[in-house]
């Protein structure tokens, strides 16, 4: 797998606008060591944009942008952002999404990264989640930066992907994806015109 292409430029949202690259340098500052500089990159976020629920990815021109300018975002945009100032530094980085389905809390659409580490490999990254700062161990409280917990179904390696067969109309969401799309002849059919469910079974 060639990861050095996840360190470029992705449009439309992983773009190194000189805020982005401005920031990234804020951060990162004269760290070297890429596991540091990662670290650096999610505890700046953690404590800089906090969660908040917001519109609708498609509408939105540069979601780390967004992110920065309003200083919030949900776990999408938060995500982006990470992968954005990591790139900008050097850091192989890039989105994953699914759903979380933890015991008896039903399933949640969710979105986190990855970061890839030379001599490790790819670790999860859930920015969204940041650091637990009441949990009772250091390794706990860092937990969400290279740890993931056990109840996530990975959906998407990437945003915007194109589907097989091709969509014939625009999508609901040109973001990301996990509750489907729909269209008929016509037209696309929107979240709030159709259902779903999703049914877990939990195996011993």
């Amino acid at each position: 797998e060639n990861y050095k292409k996840y360190t470029a430029e992705r449009e439309a949202h992983v773009v190194f606008t000189p805020e982005m690259r401005e920031l990234a340098a804020k951060i990162t500052g004269d760290e070297t060591n890429p596991v540091i500089k990662a670290k650096k990159i999610f505890e700046y976020i953690d404590r800089t944009y906090p969660w908040a629920a917001s519109c609708d990815y498609s509408i939105m021109e540069n979601i780390p942008m967004y992110v920065y300018t309003t200083r919030h975002g949900d776990c999408g945009m938060l995500s982006l952002l990470f992968i954005t100032l990591c790139r900008i530094s050097g850091i192989p980085a890039r989105w994953q999404s699914g759903l979380v389905v933890p015991p008896d809390e039903g399933a949640g659409m969710h979105d986190w990264g990855e970061a890839y580490f030379e001599g490790i490999g790819w670790v999860p990254i859930d920015q969204s989640r940041g650091i637990n700062h009441s949990a009772p161990t250091e390794e706990l409280k860092w937990f969400n930066f290279g740890g993931m917990d056990s109840w996530r179904l990975v959906f998407n390696s990437d945003y915007g992907m194109e589907f097989s067969p091709k969509k014939q109309y625009p999508r609901s969401d040109k973001v990301d994806l996990q509750r489907g799309e729909a269209e008929w002849e016509g037209g696309n059919i929107y979240y709030n015109q159709f259902d779903y469910d999703v049914d877990v079974e939990y195996l011993d």
